[in-house]
Order: structure tokens, then sequence, then C-alpha cells
């Protein structure tokens, strides 16, 4: 199940309130309050809603860059006692497409292109349960090391 479209890419709608990238240097926000860690987009903040397993939200999130990097993403999962460690900002640059299924969440990047053609088509599986980030098969970390206090994209 995924939420209906937002008026806003920066936000969307769950279980437990609204999510929003509109915060102070773009951080996230549920229900108008900062989330604990506070997650940082760079130049935005998009937010959307991928679907729901059990009682958990899955968010993914979309830290929109500059002139080097498009866009590095992050999965966030909202439960009623507030959020679990948000991923590591992963990706490589292109545009993502995210599904969910039996509690995996699979997000898709094509080869990028233009100035950092070189970047190869990307397949980042994410575990619900165990916290695992694999990139193309291999697991890498997948906690977001914070940096003062922040989970920065």
């Amino acid at each position: 199940m995924t939420s209906a479209l937002a008026a806003s890419p920066r936000e969307d709608q769950t279980r437990y309130g609204l999510a929003s990238g509109t915060g102070p240097l773009n951080t996230l926000l549920i229900n108008g309050r900062p989330t604990t860690p506070k997650i940082a987009g760079n130049s935005a903040l998009f937010v959307s809603k991928i679907g729901e397993v059990g009682d958990t939200d899955v968010l993914l999130l979309t830290s929109v860059g500059g002139e080097a990097c498009e866009a590095q993403y992050s999965i966030v999962q909202v439960t009623s006692a507030g959020i679990k460690p948000p991923t590591t900002f992963f990706g490589n640059c292109a545009t993502a497409k995210a599904t969910i299924s039996g509690g995996k969440v699979t997000v898709e990047f094509p080869r990028s292109a233009g100035r950092y053609a070189k970047a190869p088509a990307e397949i980042e599986t994410y575990d619900l349960t165990t916290g695992a980030l694999k990139k193309n098969s291999k697991t890498i970390p997948s906690v977001c090391k914070l940096d003062d206090g922040v989970c920065q994209g």
C-alpha cells in the first residue's frame, strides 16, 4: 500500500502523521517535530511513502543535490514510537525507482547519464527486519553516520 500523491514532493502522509522535509536546513519533521536523530537533505529533502509493513510505514527520502550529484537516497522506518535509525544516504546520483515486497525495499538506479555517465546501474536492497543494506548483492554499511547529531544527505 502506498500513499496518495502529496501536494508537495517535500512531504507525504504516514499513519503516524505528516512526514515533511521542510524543517530548518531541510530536516525531516514528523507532525511538525524534528526526528531523533535529525535527518537533513542537501539543497532540499523530498519525502515519499513507499509502503507499509505491519505497524511500520516506510519512507524513501531524497536529498536533492546540486551540480555534482542530482540526488542521494535514504530509507526511514516510521512507527508509533518514532523513527528507526535511517540508512546512510546512497545511490549513483541517478533518479531512483523504489519498490517494497516481503519486508525488503529495492531501489533501482539506471546508469548515470550526462556528466557522471561512468556511474554504473545499481540495485540497492534494504531488509526492514535486519537493517542490512546491499548494493548489487554485496553488504555495505547501512546506518547513517551522524555529523553533529545529524544524518546528512
